[in-house]
């Protein structure tokens, strides 16, 4: 039964349900969403594309698209990228499901130490690892200079697609994972009962089983490589990719007709990529007999099995050194040219400054952003909504565009009246907000459908509002949604960089832009201590955060 229906069984009068329909909470929420969503996302993305076909007196013109096709430079961004995204895809979807399947099938005393791996890119910028690159094996890195490798640098391909696969590992991984936990897998021990070999069974039967979690895994990765920036911009090169192409028009040349094309060009696979992947592929499973799997210890591990666990380990190793360099030079003069001890890099006011600007808009969002998706997949689950497929693909769409070309949209769109927000705290918040909205709404969405509508009729029956419903019935039942919303928006908002670097300002630098422009400079030592402390506050903060969990469940009995 709908809430509208709840509302007007309490209110027989057909005048009285004409005034509930008016005041209808859940519409008054769908149209101020859409509101919103029409302004922060499509309104941006409208004055990119606009920006690409009208001259500098708004007339319309397609000069600057054919600009962008009359010069070979831009056919190789294009190549380059599809090139970057099929190479990063293809080697993070057999690595991805090697940590899942090592995590899941693996030895148990092997199975918490690499997931922890596997999620650990998650607590820095992903541009991090392009850092740490360049101090191992830059022109004067530490392994450039300690194995005598003066031929070779990591710039160039083989720098962009290491760093990205590193960088992007945590959602191969949890895309692959989530499936592949569902398996039972007595499925598996059967199959090799009978005899079959190991390679036969994840040929015939694991992987087969997995191929929902393997193409989502791949589509998102496809997607963020083509959007990434960052690690292009530190270890390309003289490679050429659309994302450092974007950027530099807007930044460099202050040309934004060529950078709305150049935009416009890098929006098409990507929207391409999440229509496939949202709607191809939702609500497709692969399902297995018999409910909820069963536990099944692993019995041996097979040629097969040891290599990708051994795989695994040789993968986690290298982030870990990742890492440890990270921290290394930190504390050096220049890692791997001058390497004496000193603090002097851990005491930087412009980067403390910055870091206290990212916690604050962090947790503004992570509050923001739970609230604003789980409230509206309450509004669209339950209630009869018009235009319910709009909003919905305004709100997912937002997570699909490249962060590059929001970032300009945003300059382009609020950089004047009606609505002047240029240089504000506020561009940066509603720009954060709206990029990483779909993950709280959809994590709302899984949790609604696991809820039953008897509940709230029941609460309805005995009189309560839909507010006092919602309060005291559906808030505490998706507690796991919020607090999960809460995590993802705000480790999101700590480590983003490519919508924020266009939009900060004097007074307002964030942490993460921070540590790009040192990093760019080549102030690596600077970049090291300023992402040590990041890393550290965002470990402080989701230990903090998970204190307070468990005191709320143990007080208010939230799950």
């Amino acid at each position: 039964m709908s809430t509208q229906l709840l509302l007007e069984r309490r209110n027989p009068s057909s005048i009285a349900n004409a005034i509930a329909g008016l005041v209808n909470p859940i519409r008054v929420v769908s149209v101020l969403a859409l509101v919103l969503l029409l302004l922060f996302i499509a309104y941006p993305i409208g004055i990119v594309f606009s920006k690409g076909i009208t001259s500098s007196d708004g007339t319309l013109t397609f000069q600057y698209i054919a600009l962008f096709f009359s010069h070979e430079h831009y056919y190789r961004s294009i190549r380059n990228s599809l090139i970057l995204g099929i190479v990063t895809t293809a080697i993070l979807t057999v690595i991805g499901f090697m940590f899942a399947f090592a995590v899941t099938r693996g030895p148990q005393v092997l199975r918490t130490p690499l997931r922890i791996i596997a999620l650990l890119p998650l607590i820095a910028p992903h541009y991090i690892f392009g850092v740490s690159l360049i101090i191992l094996a830059g022109r004067q890195g530490m392994l450039t200079k300690g194995l005598h490798l003066e031929g070779w640098t990591i710039y160039g391909w083989d720098g962009v697609i290491l760093s990205q696969v590193l960088s992007f590992l945590p959602i191969a991984f949890i895309m692959i994972e989530n499936v592949l936990k569902s398996l039972d897998p007595h499925m598996e021990e059967s199959a090799r009962d009978q005899g079959a070999r190991e390679i036969c069974v994840l040929r015939t039967v694991t992987i087969p089983l997995c191929t929902p979690g393997i193409l989502k895994a791949g589509l998102l990765v496809f997607s963020l490589s083509l959007a990434d920036f960052a690690n292009p911009a530190l270890l390309g090169g003289k490679l050429a990719f659309l994302a450092p192409d974007a950027y530099g028009y807007i930044t460099g040349e202050m040309n934004t007709h060529m950078g709305s094309v150049v935009s416009t060009v890098l929006v098409i696979p990507c929207i391409a990529i999440f229509l496939i992947h949202h709607y191809w592929l939702k609500g497709k499973s692969y399902t297995t007999v018999g409910g909820k799997p069963a536990s099944s210890e692993l019995r041996y591990m097979g040629a097969v099995s040891v290599l990708m666990v051994s795989s695994c380990v040789l993968v986690g190793l290298i982030i870990i050194a990742n890492f440890a360099v990270t921290v290394f030079g930190a504390f050096t003069n220049l890692a791997g040219v001058d390497n004496t001890f000193t603090l002097r890099h851990m005491v930087h006011r412009e980067g403390f400054a910055a870091l206290l600007t990212s916690l604050k808009m962090s947790l503004i969002v992570g509050i923001l952003g739970t609230i604003m998706g789980n409230v509206l997949a309450y509004a669209l689950m339950r209630g009869r909504v018009p235009g319910q497929a709009i909003l919905e693909f305004l709100a997912l769409a937002g997570f699909a565009l490249p962060g590059t070309v929001l970032g300009i949209g945003y300059l382009l769109a609020f950089n004047d009246r009606p609505i002047h927000l240029t240089n504000t705290f506020a561009i940066l918040v509603l720009v954060t907000l709206f990029h990483c909205l779909a993950v709280p709404l959809e994590l709302g969405y899984s949790k609604l459908h696991q809820i039953s509508t008897e509940m709230e009729e029941a609460s309805a029956d005995l009189g309560a509002r839909l507010g006092t419903t919602f309060r005291r019935v559906i808030l505490p039942l998706m507690s796991s949604s919020f607090v999960g919303g809460f995590i993802y928006a705000f480790m999101y908002s700590m480590v983003s960089v490519s919508a924020l670097i266009l939009l900060v300002a004097p007074g307002k630098m964030l942490a993460s832009v921070y540590i790009f422009q040192m990093a760019d400079l080549g102030s690596l030592s600077t970049a090291c201590a300023v992402t040590v402390y990041m890393m550290a506050v965002v470990l402080l903060s989701l230990g903090a955060l998970r204190g307070f969990i468990a005191l709320s469940a143990r007080r208010f009995g939230f799950a």
